[in-house]
């Protein structure tokens, strides 16, 4: 094949991979039955707020707080909802699924790139990763594919500082866009700051001295001065030295061992991408392969550091999947070198460097036959025959080209296609958003929204998004004096609650949720609130409870307001036009 037609074989193959992955995301956004969680309206609160001009704050007129952990993403919501009409809620959908469709593009051009422009490794990687938790992801409202977007570019720039010749043009792009797009990933989460710090810490470690002074110089231009200006910035604007949300997540204990189950199945669920990606180790330069592996370090460590907090609202897995098409990436590039050549490599002379590799790559692909789920065991054969048609590569005279040839090209055909259904069957596995009480009441208190009346609202996204409320967080995700002070009596009297809901369920997690709970029974019915509900959601030991304030002018308007929605939710209870004491 000449260069021009090997040029324009590879032009037409990328541009078949970006409008395939493309259309495997779109086609996922059809199938996986969500909405917008409701734990992401908490968000869209203060983005709608920001947007109508009164500030990040979580009440109209009072003072600022830090309830939200998405800066960026808020601060976007609310420049797109004021710059295109749209609400909060559109500009959230419109946003996700344009950054959503950026980060496919992105890895479809970087896997196809770096598996040596090969059609089916760039597949393997792309399609999983627009049918897997990105679809669901974007469908969810919060900034996770904002995340894993900015994740990707890191790890990219890593692979181009690396491995690309001094004089690369995008290498000298990279050593602004590695600090850049760390200084994105804080101020999307705060967490972020860790990762890109990883990052920062691996390429430090493989940069020589010049490429480190170099890499220094923009760090500090383009990360830690303007990340200092935002520190401080936040600092005063909201008055703690840390997000609210930190100091409620870190409560009660330093680890929080209860969730390594979570984070090891995002491990257990890649199997299949370790053994690959162990294979691509041992067909790897030593030095190459250490490499890599630092490279992945982030990744790697990363998802571990949600121990340190309480995983509330982690729905869809969002804390742990970002990193998902980083593991992608690699192994893509490792299904590239176990594509056939013209000549198979051969061995290598044994030293330190060798041994090192190989046991990492050893450590990685026994990994995956030891944990595999068990819808995963072909996806494993596959990759094991693979690497069989590898080795049979010139080692084997007896062996035609063009057998191998096709043995490869079915073999890793229906490898892309059992990766790409693992990655959807993933998200569809995700707990969905379906319509419950907390979105209809809170639309049915929107009327009243001009009385100035409170409600006090565990579940702090539909109801108070909806109603228009003022609204007290009794869990202090949204309140800094129940943060730092507690739950009590008197605080609650101060605020005149005139509706009060909590969520009711058996052996909540974590479990001083149960002792919030507790405080707003005991204090509805020692200060006489009138029992308007309680819906039950997936059985009898998860419901949802409202009272409402006996002495309120419009108390029977706000019952009515709570338990007029017969046939959409169970009623275990419902009180009556005239009830005026608890049943």
């Amino acid at each position: 094949m000449t260069e021009t037609a090997s040029r324009k074989y590879a032009t037409l193959a990328l541009i078949t991979l970006i409008l395939l992955g493309m259309l495997a995301l779109l086609y996922a956004q059809t199938k996986h039955p969500l909405a917008p969680s409701e734990d992401a309206y908490i968000t869209y609160r203060y983005a709608r707020n920001l947007a109508e001009g009164h500030g990040i704050v979580w009440n109209i007129g009072e003072d600022p707080v830090e309830g939200g952990t998405e800066f960026l993403w808020t601060v976007l919501l609310a420049g797109t909802s004021r710059l295109t009409g749209m609400t909060i809620e559109q500009s959230a959908r419109t946003l996700n699924l344009l950054v959503g469709l950026l980060a496919v593009l992105t890895l479809a051009v970087a896997a196809f790139i770096f598996s040596g422009r090969r059609l089916l490794p760039g597949l393997f990687a792309t399609l999983a990763f627009a049918a897997g938790p990105l679809s669901y992801h974007i469908r969810a409202g919060f900034a996770t594919p904002l995340f894993t977007w900015l994740l990707l570019i890191i790890t990219i720039a890593l692979y181009q500082l690396v491995f690309l010749p001094a004089e690369h043009r995008w290498r000298r792009w990279a050593f602004i866009i590695l600090p850049l797009a760390g200084l994105l990933l804080g101020l999307t989460r705060p967490e972020g700051v860790l990762f890109a710090g990883l990052a920062l810490l691996a390429a430090f470690i493989l940069l020589d001295r010049s490429g480190c002074r170099r890499l220094l110089i923009t760090t500090i231009t383009w990360l830690i001065l303007p990340g200092l200006i935002y520190f401080l910035w936040r600092w005063h604007y909201f008055g703690y030295l840390l997000p609210n949300t930190f100091y409620v997540k870190n409560a009660g204990s330093l680890l929080h061992l209860r969730y390594f189950p979570d984070i090891y199945e995002l491990f257990r669920f890649m199997a299949p991408l370790f053994m690959l990606i162990g294979i691509g180790f041992l067909l790897d330069a030593p030095r190459d392969a250490m490499k890599k592996l630092a490279i992945l370090a982030p990744a790697i460590l990363f998802p571990w550091s949600y121990l340190l907090i309480d995983q509330l609202q982690n729905l869809g897995k969002r804390f742990q999947y970002p990193v998902h098409p980083i593991f992608l990436l690699a192994a893509a590039m490792a299904l590239g070198q176990l594509a056939l050549r013209a000549s198979a490599p051969g061995l290598r002379r044994k030293n330190l460097a060798i041994i090192a590799a190989g046991v990492v790559g050893a450590i990685f692909i026994l990994f995956a036959p030891f944990v595999a789920l068990e819808r995963m065991t072909l996806m494993l054969l596959l990759i094991a025959i693979l690497a069989g048609i590898k080795f049979l590569e010139g080692r084997e005279p007896g062996v035609r080209a063009s057998h191998l040839a096709m043995a490869f090209l079915v073999t890793a055909t229906a490898l892309v296609i059992f990766n790409a259904q693992a990655g959807y069957r993933l998200a569809n596995s995700f707990y969905p958003t379906v319509f419950d009480d907390r979105e209809a009441i809170g639309k049915a208190l929107e009327p009243l929204a001009d009385k100035g009346y409170t409600v006090v609202a565990s579940e702090a996204g539909w109801i108070p998004y909806f109603s228009r409320w003022r609204a007290i967080d009794p869990f202090g995700l949204n309140d800094e004096y129940i943060t730092h002070n507690g739950l009590s009596f008197e605080y609650l009297d101060q605020q005149g609650s005139d509706v009060i809901m909590y969520h009711q369920v058996k052996n909540p997690q974590p479990p001083r949720w149960a002792d919030m709970v507790k405080t707003l029974r005991d204090y509805a019915e020692a200060r006489g609130y009138i029992l308007a509900a309680i819906i039950e959601r997936k059985g009898p030991d998860d419901l949802h409870v409202y009272w409402v304030k006996p002495d309120n002018p419009d108390a029977q308007a706000l019952i009515r307001a709570i338990t007029g929605h017969d046939g959409r939710f169970i009623y275990q209870y419902r009180a009556k036009e005239g009830d005026q004491e608890p049943q």
